[in-house]
């Protein structure tokens, strides 16, 4: 069993679809980005780092809690480590995988994400 990450939600549209942007990953990927978080933030954006694992405990990653600064504070340093090493080994290359292909397009619909300019 993995963790389930809550990334937040899309715009409101004229659709009534459903708005929630969430992802249950394996134990292996979890841990992979539960370390690049850990990374990333956790020495340098600490209360951030809390509201993302408050629910870790309960197999749970969360981005909703963080407003919208917050929000792209943190997924600008998650990239900025993730880019940082200049031969990334396995791992890091594993982690970049699962953020680009799982958490990345759930990140990009958030109604609080702006692309760095």
């Amino acid at each position: 069993m993995g963790s389930f990450f809550d990334i937040g939600c899309k715009p409101y549209n004229n659709n009534s679809g459903e708005r929630g942007l969430s992802v249950g990953l394996n134990r292996t990927a979890s841990n992979a980005l539960e370390a690049l978080f850990d990374e990333a933030l956790q020495k340098r954006h600490p209360d951030i780092h809390e509201k993302i694992m408050k629910y870790l405990p309960l197999d749970q990653i969360s981005f909703s809690e963080l407003n919208k600064e917050e929000f792209n504070l943190a997924v600008n340093e998650i990239q900025n480590c993730i880019h940082s090493l200049i031969a990334p080994t396995e791992w890091r290359s594993y982690q970049k995988r699962m953020w680009d292909d799982e958490i990345g397009p759930l990140i990009q619909q958030d109604e609080r994400y702006q692309q760095e300019r």
